[in-house]
Order: structure tokens, then sequence, then C-alpha cells
């Protein structure tokens, strides 16, 4: 829209201009020579004269003007008027219904790289574009996120043999990097932020909607950094290669992004780096847990936010300075509801996670986590079961995951994992889920451009208290291009 408008105001400009040398020419023919014309009108053709003056002067000004903003941007000034006529206008996207148009020509893109936008602050953008295809044997809870495979049990309302077939571009992606000045009033700490975005929020499938999923500004100094917003909670920092769009959450990867206020000291130590972290955030972002339907949420309820925290090492190894890391964080929260939920009001989130990275050779890796707690449901543990509702019981529960990353060819890579999430089976009321496991292949191939292909296999293995398991051979290929 800016570019369509800088060049419509060009065009206004050059019009306005021929306008105004038009006038000068034609008005010596109405000069002293021309007897018809009395005082009073020569007095308004001086007038004129100078009015013209100033539009010329004030129209070179707006030039001037246009003429920086388009260089700022990185655009291409046109030469000529009929260079300008010729060349293909921006668009500003196709109407709904007709043909995509081509694009238009490279030279009207806007390089890669920060964009200053004056006063110290830079925009970065980011981002992929993805189609997402994924066949199912057993049908999941949700065949484009899914958590765990529906049991065919009638008694549950299951089907044996229910396939599914879905393709999607809901995880296409767009992010903003933000850097801005230094602020003097904090000891001159830098200033910097983040949105990003993709579409995995519901709607049809031709018109989804946009999720946040991270949102926040950060402050560093030195080895000490303080971030308000929307992002990754603390507690279990990382997540298996397969699964993009729930990252094997309720079957053993734990941690999710919510609201948050955090502090960070990252010193450095000889060849290494501690890192120690800790964040209030807020309970119930994830599942939003009303106990009693009183239509507020049993974390805010509480009036506390949860902790979460995390002290880490990492340190470059002798496999060609790849990183070796070891962690331990934990998280805690407090629910509480209006009314007594099989006699109790006060209910507790407690979670404790290890994670550890660790490089063997130049061309493989081995990482993954390890977790155990209780009513984790807000931290994607116990198979999202948090508390029984029939005896008070906060769901206990362990699991976790472990990858390796095998590069077997410059353009392509192995990643072969289990992931595990097993509640207490006495705490899990009857129909619940009691056990959630999933072997899987990720195959990366990735021939360069930033494109990718992804070919994932997944073996998904979930059980039910009373009821018939579920197992589930799910295929996922996915086509991606960064930029």
């Amino acid at each position: 829209m800016l570019r369509v408008w800088l060049r419509d105001t060009e065009q206004q400009m050059s019009r306005m201009n021929l306008f105004c040398v038009a006038f000068v020419l034609l008005v010596p023919l109405l000069g002293p020579g021309q007897t018809a014309l009395d005082p009073t009108a020569a007095d308004e053709i001086r007038t004129l004269k100078l009015r013209v003056a100033e539009l010329e002067g004030q129209n070179r000004a707006i030039l001037d003007t246009l003429q920086a903003i388009k260089s700022k941007m990185g655009l291409e000034m046109a030469v000529s008027p009929a260079a300008q006529l010729t060349s293909p206008s921006p668009r500003t996207g196709p109407a709904i219904g007709t043909a995509e148009l081509p694009s238009a020509p490279a030279q009207n893109a806007v390089h890669r790289g920060d964009l200053d936008v004056g006063g110290g602050n830079k925009l970065k953008f980011y981002g992929f574009l993805r189609l997402d295809v994924a066949l199912d044997s057993q049908r999941p809870n949700s065949p484009q996120g899914p958590l765990f495979i529906e049991s065919p049990d009638p008694g549950l309302g299951g089907k044996p043999d229910a396939g599914n077939y879905t393709m999607h571009p809901r995880l296409t992606r767009f992010g903003v990097d933000y850097s801005g000045p230094k602020v003097p009033g904090l000891g001159d700490a830098d200033l910097s932020g983040k949105l990003e975005l993709d579409f995995e929020n519901g709607g049809s499938e031709s018109r989804q909607i946009i999720r946040i999923r991270h949102a926040y500004l950060q402050l560093a100094k030195n080895d000490v950094s303080i971030l308000a917003g929307q992002t990754w909670d603390v507690f279990s920092p990382l997540f298996p290669t397969v699964d993009n769009d729930t990252l094997l959450w309720n079957a053993g990867n734990v941690g999710d992004r919510r609201p948050q206020f955090r502090f960070s000291y990252d010193p450095k130590v000889g060849r290494g780096r501690w890192s120690i972290t800790s964040a209030t955030g807020l309970t119930g972002a994830v599942d939003a847990q009303d106990l009693d339907n009183n239509a507020y949420r049993d974390g805010e309820e509480s009036g506390k936010p949860n902790f979460q925290g995390r002290i880490g090492y990492a340190q470059p190894l002798w496999v060609s300075d790849q990183g070796a890391s070891l962690g331990v964080s934990m998280f805690y929260g407090w629910e509480n509801t209006s009314k007594a939920i099989s006699d109790r009001r006060l209910f507790h989130a407690q979670a404790e996670n290890i994670d550890y990275t660790l490089p063997l050779a130049n061309i493989l890796s081995v990482r993954g986590e390890g977790w155990w707690g209780r009513n984790m449901s807000d931290v994607r543990g116990g198979i999202g079961q948090g508390i029984n509702v029939t005896n008070g019981r906060e769901i206990r529960g362990r699991g976790g995951w472990s990858e390796l990353s095998l590069r077997l060819a410059r353009y392509y890579s192995l990643h072969p994992g289990f992931s595990l999430d097993v509640p207490v089976a006495g705490d899990v009321p009857k129909g619940g889920r009691t056990r959630n496991q999933v072997f899987y292949i990720g195959n990366r191939i990735t021939p360069g451009s930033n494109f990718t292909i992804g070919v994932d296999y997944l073996r998904w293995w979930t059980s039910f208290q009373g009821y018939l398991p579920a197992l589930d051979n799910r295929v996922n290929i996915f086509f991606q291009y960064a930029y």
C-alpha cells in the first residue's frame, strides 16, 4: 500500500509540475502586448506567477522527501515518466476467487536485512511458507494438532480402523525481530523484542485464524536480561524434531508458551556458560482449567502466578565445537475453586525436569528430557489430565523423550526417537488415559536455498483406563521455504 501511495503521489506531482510549466509558458502571451488586459488583470497575473513559483518549490520539496523515503525502503526510483507508466504496479494480493497474479519485478522487493525505521529502531522480518499433509491409520483427537489417539472402543464412541487424511498451511509463519535504542535511564540497556504469528487458531481451511506465538520486549545489559511478554516456558526448554504442530505435547514433551515476566543471568565461565533463569507466569494459559465452571480460570482465581526456574550449563566440546548442555528446571503453580471439588478447593501444580544435549561425533548427537510431577495439564504433562474430579486427586505422572540426530549426507539427516507420558493409573478415572507413547523417525531433506522437505513416521500408542487402547501409524509430509 505504501508503494502504491508513493507512485500515485509522484504521478500527481509530475502532472502538477507540467501544469505549472504550461502556465508559465502561456502567461507571456497575455502580457503587455495584449491590450485586452486591464490593470486589475495584470495584478492577478503577477500574483498567479508568484503562486506558481511557490508551488514549484513545494513540489520540489515533496519529491525530495519521496526520494528519501524510497531510498530508505530500498526501492528504485523510476528514471523517467515513460518507465513509470510501463512498469507493473505492485499488487496487494488477488481478490477472493481470482487467480494469483505474477509477482512484481525483483527490483521492487524490499531487501533482506534490518529495516531502519528511525530513532535507532530496526526491524527484521523472517518466517516460512509451509504445507503439511498428514495420514493416520486411526484417528487422533485432532488430525492437524494431535495430542493422543482416540480409542476404537465402542464404549467411548470409537470405531476400529477409522483412518484420516488432512492437508493444511496453518504452520506458515511470519515474524518480526525488533531492536531498539539503548535506554539511558536503565544503564544504557539494549532494547529488543519479537512478534511471531502463525495460523493455528481455528477457523475453516480456507479462512484460518491468526495466532500469536511470541510477543515480548526484552532489556539486556552484559550477562543480565529481563523479558516481559509471551514466549516459551523456562521449564523444559527442548522439543523433538518431529510433530511440529504440537511438539509431542501430552505424549512425553512438556512446556509451552505463556505470558510471563522473566529474569536471566548468563555468566561466561571459562569455555562454557551458566544459565540461571527465573520467571512468573500465568497459570491456566494452556489448559484454561475451570473445575467449578464459574467462568474464572482456577489459576487466576488463586491470586498468584506460577513460578518457574532453570539452572543450566553449556560448553563446546571437541566435536567440531558443538555444544553440550545439561539443565534442571522446575514449575510450581496454585489453583483455587469457589466451590469444593471432592471436599477440596486448593490445588497445586508441580513438575521437575532434566534436559540434556550431547554431541557424540561430527555427524551424530543425542538430546532429550525426563520429568515427573503432579497436576501437569497446564505444562502439557499427564496426557492433558490435571485433576481427577471424582476423588479430588492431583494426577501424578512421569515421562520424557530422547532423540538421535544423524547427518548421513550433505542434504539429508535422520532423527529417530522415542517419547512417553505415563500418569499414575490409580489417579486416573475410568475412561481416562493411562499411557501415551510414540516411536518416530524424522527425515529432513535440505536441497538448499532455505527449502526443506520433511517426511516423518510416528507409531503412536494411547491406552485407556478400562477401555481398548488405540494404535495409529501416522505419516506427516511437509514442504517449507524459509525467508
